[in-house]
């Protein structure tokens, strides 16, 4: 590597590692913005312009963070317009310098694969905690979901997203790549697919193992390699087995999915996989059934434009007192689904134009490119926004605005 690229592969690797502790918080905004300023900075003016002329896609991302603007000012909360603004800033300031790099493939395989193994080394340092806080597996509701990653002061969700990216990239190198050491790379998937499991996010493991069976039957049906492809789905179904018999309180997560009715005026507890699930709780699944109605609702009444960033809560709350909806109003949860977020705060204007810049032309270039790689990982991020409001926490939005440019950054205009 030369020197300018040794430089952005160290600020690359500091600011990922800051992501997995939001304690650090100072070194976070000091390695964001150290790796912003210096990936602006990173080429000519002239190559800068080229580039934001080629990739289409940043031209849209930059036109959706306008409109978000426009909402936070339109807002009559204008405080907390601002509010919301904040964490939304990464969908600027990454795509305005990592998504205006133009990297070599190489280079950029090399920091995915070196995120990968960050991954891996911080949900070793979780599962030791875990492990030390069950008094080895006397207590073992330490080992999992968000008690997991208590460690880390992070969300399992995202975490277990973190998980997914690795378990693409590594399993890319294994089978495309002539790499040193992908004799390490087997056991990492393995201990990966036993985290996500942990982690117990319902979305994205069904993702990763939708993924899973769809590339075992490739491998099946299109490349007539019978043996691996059998031995892909036959081993990740006996992995899971394994998985739940030794931990089983991670299936109370998907048993919640049988109990999808609900009353809004019904007062009773909140499911937690640690505990028996019964019909009478508010579940991550009745209680997503109840919000993305109201949210409907409330952009069924303003399509266009929508009720504006900054006021999108005090709606929000308005349209849970209106129904009765004493465990939304106790909880002042959101609705949990970035779609609808976007969607009746921001109206069909917002949402189309983020569609487009942050989902569909992405794809589009990703795949003008046959890059199977960045398209599961797009794909994975669209998947994910449909349970969780990615935008209103900050790390949500750093992973979206420095991913899905920097997965683009080797995109190239094909020379006649």
């Amino acid at each position: 590597m030369a020197r300018k690229e040794k430089i952005l592969f160290i600020l690359i690797l500091f600011f990922l590692t800051t992501l997995f502790l939001p304690w650090l918080k100072l070194a976070n905004i000091i390695a964001a913005s150290l790796l912003s300023i210096y990936a602006f900075f990173f080429h000519s003016w002239k190559d800068k312009w080229q580039l934001l002329k080629e990739r289409k896609y940043l031209q849209w991302m930059f036109l959706f963070f306008i409109v978000v603007v426009i909402s936070v000012f339109l807002s009559s909360n204008f405080e907390n317009g601002l509010r919301y603004l904040d964490p939304r800033l990464a969908l600027i300031y990454f795509p305005v310098s990592i998504g205006l790099l133009k990297l070599e493939k190489e280079f950029k395989l090399k920091i995915l694969l070196a995120f990968a193994w960050l991954t891996c080394c911080v949900m070793l340092l979780c599962l030791s905690r875990g492990i030390y806080r069950s008094d080895f597996f006397k207590r073992p509701e330490f080992l999992y979901n968000d008690s997991l990653t208590e460690i880390l002061g992070q969300q399992s969700i995202y975490i277990s997203l973190l998980v997914n990216f690795s378990i693409y990239i590594f399993t890319y190198h294994i089978i495309y790549r002539t790499t040193k050491n992908k004799i390490w790379m087997f056991p990492a998937v393995v201990f990966l697919f036993a985290m996500s499991y942990l982690l117990a996010s319902r979305n994205l493991m069904l993702v990763l193992y939708a993924i899973t069976i769809g590339f075992a039957f490739y491998y099946i049906f299109k490349q007539k390699k019978y043996l691996e492809g059998t031995t892909l789905i036959v081993g990740l179904l006996l992995g899971v087995f394994m998985i739940f018999k030794f931990f089983p309180k991670t299936f109370n997560r998907y048993k919640e999915l049988t109990y999808t009715q609900f009353d809004y005026q019904h007062i009773g507890k909140e499911s937690h996989y640690n505990m028996e699930v019964t019909k009478d709780q508010w579940n991550g699944a009745n209680f997503r059934m109840a919000a993305w109605k109201c949210g409907w609702e409330i952009f069924l009444s303003n399509p266009i434009k929508g009720v504006d960033i900054g006021d999108k809560q005090d709606v929000l709350m308005e349209k849970y007192r209106e129904k009765n909806f004493q465990f939304g109003l106790q909880t002042q949860k959101n609705v949990h689904n970035n779609y609808l977020d976007i969607l009746y705060s921001m109206g069909i204007i917002g949402l189309t134009v983020f569609l487009i810049g942050w989902i569909i032309l992405p794809l589009v270039y990703a795949s003008r490119y046959k890059d199977g790689l960045s398209i599961l990982i797009i794909l994975t991020f669209a998947a994910a926004w449909i349970t969780e409001i990615y935008f209103d926490r900050s790390l949500g939005g750093m992973l979206t605005g420095f991913f899905i440019p920097f997965l683009l950054t080797d995109k190239k205009k094909q020379t006649r």
